[in-house]
């Protein structure tokens, strides 16, 4: 006996490059053999993922499942279906519209040849075979029959747009939905034995392609509170277009990435050859020849990876904001989204928020003088939140005031983040040249600059902050030529061996401060110097 089990979705595991469905369906059945059919399944299924358990009052033995392919008269998509019968009585109705304009026409047509023959009522008048006042009422009536046709017509041309603008949308909508082969579908053929008859919940599980998600994260920092504090929400962008609306599921989202389990990648040898000179021109030209075909297939990946880096930056659209339950494998992490959700097959990105971390970060500013007289709030902490976190697109708030977007790279659990949260206006930088000399001693074969600079920290916050001030003198890359550094007060923190100086300023509320550094340039005289401020 064949029955095609009613079923719906009632959980979905997305993985960042494909999903886990979980389809349930119940049914009595008798005892014997039976074929139960789950339908309408999605062409984006993995064949070979498709496994059957399931329970019930009814003893059942599953024999074996099998994935066919079943071609239908309409797509079997139900919303598919609604569009579609949707487009066709829009198609009547505009054809109902024209044929109500083909009477117009017709009737304006006559009213035209009436008007043509006006001409011979005014002959007949000037015979006395018609009066004046008869000719008249001829022309009063093929006026008003006139007016009246034209404002039938533009009734029905009004009554057309709002139909055509309507056709246009479900179209659309339609094109979106659909899939490549839309009038064809997989079903999955479960053979069980029953020996004891009752119900029985089958339990069809799948993954499909077409399906994943992205990390996005909003930081909010609490800067007044005291300690500072930091906020973390953690949200997934899910994206679907497997052909199936996921409608009311429970939704998990996995860090795990099957795809990297497939295959280790092969280590190939490393081979060190002598240089052969390139060819002359002639050869190396009839070489080439295969050259366009290698440069279409390189065209061909280029356009493959660009769609498919268009999807993931389709835009942005918000669903149901639910928080999850975090949970760890060992070797991945699951957010287990509370409640219900609803994520159609359109392809367009869905926010879930997953998660919010509390953090206590370290806060404190970086100047870099040279190039700016800006002073950056920078936080950095560590994850020890029970999740990694993903690299992905991070919107940055200081309390309600959001001031810009950045990037967040991997981050394992115990790892460290740093962020630059916007530019703090009551911090001032200023950073000038303060001295510039050449010795004029002609008695020696050197020649002697001294530079120095004066960077002037102000701060105009109630508590006193700490300062980070990154500043570099000029590193030689000739023998000949000596750059000595002096008189620094403060002393630097750090200075590297390419002559980076790093300072970490303690700066009172509404006080100043200031960083002085002297440096000499020592060459001979006859050498040419470049990169100096001359």
């Amino acid at each position: 006996m064949t029955n095609t089990l009613p079923s719906q979705i009632t959980a979905v595991t997305v993985f960042p490059d494909r999903a886990r469905v979980v389809r349930e369906g119940t049914m009595a059945l008798a005892t014997g053999p039976q074929r139960l059919i789950f339908d309408e399944l999605p062409l984006t299924l993995d064949r070979e993922s498709v496994r059957v358990t399931g329970q019930g009052t009814a003893r059942v033995r599953i024999a074996s499942v099998d994935v066919a392919n079943r071609y239908y008269e309409q797509t079997p998509a139900t919303r598919v279906r609604e569009l579609e019968d949707e487009i066709e009585q829009i198609k009547d109705d505009l054809l109902a519209l024209d044929d109500q304009l083909a009477v117009v026409d017709a009737r304006a047509n006559h009213m035209a040849g009436l008007w043509a023959a006006t001409a011979d009522y005014a002959n007949g008048l000037a015979r006395g075979r018609n009066s004046v006042e008869r000719q008249a009422e001829l022309v009063t009536f093929l006026s008003q029959q006139d007016e009246t046709l034209k404002q039938q017509r533009r009734v029905i041309e009004q009554d057309k747009r709002p139909l055509m603008r309507r056709l246009q949308k479900i179209q659309q909508e339609l094109k979106t939905l659909q899939s490549a082969r839309p009038q064809q579908r997989y079903q999955a053929i479960v053979e069980v034995d029953v020996t004891q008859a009752g119900d029985f919940t089958a339990v069809l599980t799948y993954m499909v392609h077409q399906a994943g998600w992205q990390p996005l994260y909003d930081v909010r920092l609490l800067s007044q509170s005291i300690p500072p504090a930091l906020e973390l929400t953690y949200i997934a962008q899910v994206t679907q277009s497997s052909g199936e609306a996921w409608e009311g599921v429970a939704l998990t989202v996995s860090t795990a990435r099957p795809a990297l389990n497939q295959r280790l990648p092969d280590l190939y040898p490393w081979y060190v050859d002598v240089y052969v000179p390139p060819p002359p021109p002639m050869v190396r030209s009839a070489m080439a020849a295969p050259a366009p075909m290698m440069m279409q297939a390189k065209a061909m990946a280029a356009d493959s990876f660009a769609g498919g880096a268009a999807e993931e930056q389709a835009a942005m659209a918000v669903a149901e904001v639910v928080n999850a339950t975090v949970a760890s494998t060992g070797t991945a992490v699951t957010f287990q989204v509370g409640g219900s959700i609803d994520i159609p097959s359109d392809g367009t990105p869905h926010k879930v928020t997953i998660a919010q971390f509390p953090f206590k970060p370290q806060l404190d500013y970086i100047a870099i003088p040279k190039h700016t007289d800006a002073v950056y709030r920078r936080v950095k902490l560590t994850n020890d939140s029970p999740s990694p976190l993903l690299a992905g697109l991070t919107n940055l708030f200081v309390h309600d005031e959001y001031i810009g977007q950045t990037a967040v790279e991997y981050t394992p659990t115990n790892g460290e983040l740093e962020l630059l949260l916007g530019v703090e206006e009551r911090l001032a930088v200023k950073r000038e040249l303060a001295r510039r000399d050449v010795d004029k001693r002609f008695l020696s074969d050197k020649r002697r600059l001294q530079y120095g600079y004066e960077i002037t920290l102000e701060n105009w916050l109630d508590q006193p902050v700490t300062i980070e001030v990154q500043d570099n003198i000029p590193v030689s890359r000739h023998e000949e030529i000596k750059i000595t550094l002096k008189d620094m007060t403060p002393p630097a923190t750090e200075q590297s061996d390419l002559n980076l100086l790093t300072w970490r300023i303690q700066l009172p509320a509404q006080q100043k401060r200031q960083v002085r550094y002297e440096y000499q340039v020592e060459h001979n005289r006859n050498l040419t110097i470049t990169g100096l401020l001359e």
